[in-house]
């Protein structure tokens, strides 16, 4: 795959990043947005290291559109979705079903960890249902549209360079 080609899938899929987070599944705990499924995807269909900025960079756009919340975190949990992306795609390598569950325990259980030293234990629990809800969503999504991706692209994907 060109750079070209590469640079234009990346910011397209930092595009759809900012698209899902619109779709909403409303919650008790608040709505739950498919802003992650995009970034997964691109781990898997561009490689490690431009889908993970992809991955970082949506999250990025989207804290923005919603007025940084979470403050000086903000960096923090994005440099979390970068290497969880590129976790994510480790495992998924070796097993699908993997890839989905251990993404899920690190966006949903151990990302969230990093609100301890503002928030406090309450705000870890709280948030845990709707991220881990959010997570199981976002990498099953992602699972599914890659496997779309790889039916219809087959011969770009599987390169050694991704």
């Amino acid at each position: 795959m060109s750079k070209t080609k590469k640079l234009t899938l990346m910011a397209i899929f930092i595009a759809l990043s900012f698209v899902g987070s619109l779709i909403k599944i409303p919650s008790p705990l608040g709505d739950i947005g498919f802003d992650s499924t995009a970034g997964f995807t691109a781990v898997l269909y561009l490689g490690p290291f431009p889908g993970a900025i992809v991955t970082m960079l949506g999250y990025l756009v989207i804290t923005m559109s919603a007025g940084f919340p979470l403050g000086i975190l903000t960096i923090g949990v994005a440099l979390e979705m970068f290497f969880i992306a590129i976790a994510y795609r480790y495992f998924y390598r070796m097993n699908k079903a993997l890839g989905i569950t251990m993404g899920t325990i690190l966006n949903g259980l151990v990302a969230p960890l990093i609100v301890l030293p503002v928030g406090g234990w309450g705000l870890y629990v709280g948030l845990l249902p709707s991220l881990t809800v959010a997570s199981v969503l976002n990498f099953t999504a992602s699972a599914i549209i890659y496997a779309a991706l790889e039916r219809i692209f087959k011969p770009s994907l599987g390169s050694k360079e991704a």
